[in-house]
């Protein structure tokens, strides 16, 4: 396990790779792993970087301790508040902003494995992964509004998860969600035994990259994006066009040589490291 300050700074980022699937811990536990400067910078730059790694088929994110996240670095905010001026809250709401477009946008599979609280940005962080699984222990909540704040980034995408009065309730209404719970309206895909969240995790990653290829889902995942929100007509040309692109990768043309001459499916993960 490598910290990304590589230990000229406190390890507020921990990497653990487990072959192909590459575990980001957020550890700062102490203060239950806000998403404070250092903290966002350090993600970015893995994120950014696991996303060009061949070698990487999928990124999972916890947190070290108690909980996964608390969300925003409040200490920071209040310094923000009461002595910086419009320029310092431009540039903390810039580095949000870019941590969930690289999350939103990375072309692996992205899983959140969750145990402990995961409250405002970091019940932000868990919606922008592709899945995410919760210990039943688990606690979701939107709770901004709690202190005068609101969900303004996170709301943006929340309903790419959950349907529209859920997401409503949610961001008005600051009630704690079991892991049960999220599993039931769609927060969360998958429940993991009290402690196994990053293991539940790493397995149902395996899983599905054993069963996708790699361009395929990142294909899948960059017209998911795109053709959110779009008139029927936008999305069925864009989906056209990623359809045709898609028939001219290799893989799709191994994936279909092995059916017809196996009638099986590649394991997609069989040439890589364990």
């Amino acid at each position: 396990m490598r910290g990304w300050y590589d230990g000229h700074m406190p390890e507020v980022l921990l990497e653990e790779r487990h072959g192909p699937i590459v575990v980001l811990t957020l550890n700062d536990p102490a203060r239950a792993n806000p998403l404070s400067a250092e903290m966002m910078a350090g993600l970015i730059a893995s994120l950014e970087a696991t996303a060009v790694d061949s070698a990487v088929r999928a990124v999972i994110l916890t947190g070290a301790g108690r909980h996964f996240s608390a969300g925003a670095d409040l200490a920071a905010l209040e310094r923000i508040a009461t002595g910086g001026g419009e320029g310092a809250n431009l540039a903390d709401v810039e580095m949000l902003s870019r941590l969930f477009e690289v999350l939103l946008g990375h072309s692996k599979l992205t899983v959140a494995a969750v145990h402990g609280a995961a409250v405002a940005g970091g019940c932000g962080l868990a919606t922008a992964c592709d899945l995410v699984v919760a210990e039943r222990g688990a606690r979701f909540a939107y709770t901004e509004v709690r202190i005068g704040f609101l969900a303004a980034v996170v709301s943006t995408f929340l309903t790419r998860r959950v349907p529209g009065h859920v997401a409503r309730r949610m961001l008005l209404d600051p009630e704690m969600l079991d892991g049960e719970r999220a599993v039931e309206i769609g927060l969360a895909d998958e429940l993991a035994p009290e402690g196994e969240a990053v293991q539940t995790a790493v397995a149902l990653a395996r899983s599905v990259c054993a069963k996708a290829s790699p361009s395929a889902l990142a294909a899948t995942k960059a017209l998911l994006n795109e053709t959110v929100g779009l008139g029927w007509r936008d999305a069925l040309e864009s989906a056209a066009e990623a359809n045709i692109h898609q028939r001219m990768d290799p893989e799709c043309a191994k994936g279909v040589r092995t059916f017809l001459g196996t009638k099986n499916t590649p394991n997609w993960l069989d040439d890589r490291d364990d």
